[in-house]
């Protein structure tokens, strides 16, 4: 068997294709999340101590427990490994349309490899495409009829992220056949069982020290403005073009819906049971989004079925010219903040304006990739200078970090502290009474005086602390 013939090359093509195409991106720390510096100090903190530490509750154990062995490889180790997960996804994804026998696979693998928050998580440590990954090769191997193998990927799916369970209904859909009870037992028995018996022994260490009470999530924020939610799970999901695309397409669908009816568009035959598969794939995780609508790596699992949906519902040329869209979207077109501290670069062309309370810009000659990249470059800058102002400090001083927190501890590793400085992540009145009991001035960097009170549900930063000037 030749494995470099032309049976394999598409997808060793789009194998390569995606893994070359994030490595650029890799060199500027763990990634602009808070969440990518937690997993790296809950690493080190495993590491030191060998006992398993989360990065934040309820807890990514497959992710955390393997990068906790790879502690001190650095970000482009730990960022290249969620590369190699998004390659791995892309490319079950590409198996899966090939298995419905849709022409336009390649495309249309490549479309969903290149949707800006897909291409931005495969790029910083983050359980995202870690994720996404194991559910892909678990769907798979569930359209191939190894129920077995695809509940071991799913339960690994959910030692990722524990929402992945929530796949579970959707593929009872595909399992299903009407009036079979007993093939429907066995076959959701061999699917349930080896992914509960996987994802119980990746959260046993959890389990045993917390014992359930590890099955919460941190909603501790007031809800966003409904302007940064929907931009969120829209531009922030596919990019300013990758959603005027898919709004074009939604027009596009609507017009030609009386040929839809007669079945005169579709470009490759689904089965009821995967179209309603998919529909409810997208619905429960729009509306886990709306619950918690902080990210717009929240959304990722929805994309590859959109996309199968879109592929069954726009004629050959229609669903090309999205799939390019997608391709282009994170290159051009950037929407994203101008904070000094935190914020993207952005070009003379950009066009600034605000909304919610913030000023960003549009940039077209910007996308979405470079922009995070230069967010991330210029958390990392400040970081740094954060920590250099703090060692010269003379008095005893508590910062409250906010959401700078895990990245100031991941960086100060190797660096020799300031006994007189304390970094505080969010402290409440009784801890502040405290530190100024013991003459300590508080101080807080920027914008996290008001998140400090929306932590505690209190009024008082602003009152017993000052800004944290360089």
């Amino acid at each position: 068997m030749n494995f470099f013939g032309n049976k394999y090359l598409p997808f060793i093509s789009l194998f390569l294709i995606v893994f070359i195409s994030r490595l650029p991106f890799l060199n500027a720390g763990y990634g602009i999340e808070e969440d990518s510096w937690g997993i790296a100090i809950a690493a080190f903190h495993t590491k030191i101590s060998g006992i398993y530490e989360p990065s934040r509750f309820p807890g990514h154990p497959v992710q955390e427990l393997i990068y906790s062995t790879l502690w001190g490889a650095g970000p482009r180790v730990f960022n290249g490994l969620c590369v190699l997960f998004s390659a791995i996804g892309v490319l079950f994804f590409s198996l899966i349309l090939k298995h419905f026998q849709f022409r336009h696979y390649f495309l249309a693998a490549l479309a969903f490899a290149f949707v800006p928050v897909y291409f931005i998580s495969s790029t910083y440590t983050i359980d995202f495409v870690w994720t996404e990954a194991f559910v892909l090769v678990s769907f798979y191997y569930l359209l191939k009829n190894k129920f077995i193998v695809s509940g071991i990927f799913l339960g690994l799916a959910i030692g990722c992220r524990i929402t992945s369970g929530a796949m579970l209904f959707p593929f009872l859909i595909i399992i299903w056949q009407q009036n079979n009870f007993k093939n429907n037992f066995l076959s959701f028995f061999k699917l349930f069982l080896p992914m509960l018996v996987v994802a119980f022994v990746v959260f046993l260490p959890l389990i045993l020290h917390f014992g359930t009470s590890f099955l919460i999530y941190y909603d501790q924020f007031d809800y966003p403005p409904i302007a940064k939610v929907f931009y969120k799970m829209t531009i922030g999901v596919y990019g300013t073009i990758g959603f005027v695309a898919i709004a074009t397409s939604m027009i596009l669908i609507y017009r030609n819906r009386k040929k839809l009816i007669k079945g005169e568009l579709f470009n490759f035959k689904l089965n009821n049971r995967m179209i309603a598969a998919s529909l409810v794939i997208v619905a429960l995780f729009i509306i886990s989004y709306f619950r918690l609508p902080q990210k717009s790596g929240y959304m990722i699992p929805v994309i590859p079925f959109i996309i199968i949906l879109f592929a069954y519902y726009l004629n050959s040329k229609q669903f090309m010219m999205l799939c390019v869209a997608f391709i282009v979207s994170p290159f051009i077109c950037s929407i994203n903040l101008t904070d000094k501290f935190r914020g993207a670069e952005y070009s003379k062309l950009a066009i600034l304006f605000n909304v919610s309370g913030q000023e960003v810009f549009f940039d077209p000659l910007s996308g979405p990739i470079f922009s995070d990249y230069s967010k991330r470059r210029q958390k990392i800058k400040y970081t740094e200078s954060i920590i250099e102002k703090s060692i010269s400090i003379k008095e005893n001083t508590v910062i409250i970090s906010g959401w700078w927190w895990n990245e100031i501890m991941v960086t100060m590793i190797p660096v020799e502290k300031n006994k007189l400085v304390v970094f505080e992540p969010y402290i409440d009145s009784k801890k502040i009474n405290e530190y100024l009991a013991h003459n300590y001035k508080i101080v807080y960097l920027p914008e996290q005086n008001i998140y400090n009170d929306q932590m505690f549900k209190m009024t008082i930063t602003n009152s017993v602390s000052k800004p944290f000037n360089l």
